[in-house]
């Protein structure tokens, strides 16, 4: 598990999760909202789903050298 918890607001864009994701080398991100409740999770498998090939395959490419 990956130590102290990271996580984006759900004003932040896709982009800034997925570079956030990328920086912190994690596969799930969970979502605050402004009061700092919990309202989702982000996985990779969402980003796939959810954007360009491109973007996903970049994504899934940096996330991979963090878990050989």
């Amino acid at each position: 598990m990956t130590e102290g918890i990271v996580w984006c607001q759900t004003h932040q864009t896709l982009e800034d999760a997925i570079h956030l994701m990328e920086d912190r080398g994690i596969r799930r991100l969970p979502v605050i909202n402004e009061k700092k409740r919990l309202v989702g999770m982000l996985a990779l498998g969402d980003i796939a789903h959810s954007t360009s090939r491109t973007l996903s395959g970049e994504a899934v490419h940096a996330l991979a050298e963090h878990h050989p």
